[in-house]
């Protein structure tokens, strides 16, 4: 009995866990400026604020107007920091992101 009381307690852990990290991303929110860096107007750049109760890792990759991605990362963006920003000279404007508790394996979130 006593076994089964412990299987299913670390069981519950990894479900809480991973619902929490499908959630993170309702709880991070991102702020998009445009024209701020590399002296160009359609530079964009997306400052990441973790609105969450634990730390996150949070992910972001801008498409840029030759085609190519620029992914960057935050591991240890803690509760209510915002991080200094993931940005590209000549975006499109179109970005993916993610954000989760366990790093980028938890996340799921390949390069486009």
């Amino acid at each position: 009995m006593k076994k089964l009381i412990g299987i299913s307690s670390i069981l519950m852990l990894f479900i809480s866990a991973s619902a929490f990290s499908a959630d993170a991303e309702h709880c991070v929110s991102l702020d998009d400026r445009w024209g701020e860096k590399c002296g160009s107007s359609d530079s964009l750049q997306i400052k990441a604020k973790n609105r969450c109760s634990e730390r996150v890792y949070v992910k972001i990759c801008l498409e840029r107007k030759n085609g190519k991605w620029s992914c960057g990362s935050d591991s240890t963006l803690d509760p209510g920091e915002t991080n200094g920003g993931f940005f590209t000279c000549h975006s499109t404007g179109n970005y993916k992101w993610a954000a989760c508790t366990g790093g980028y394996s938890e996340c799921g979130f390949k390069n486009p």
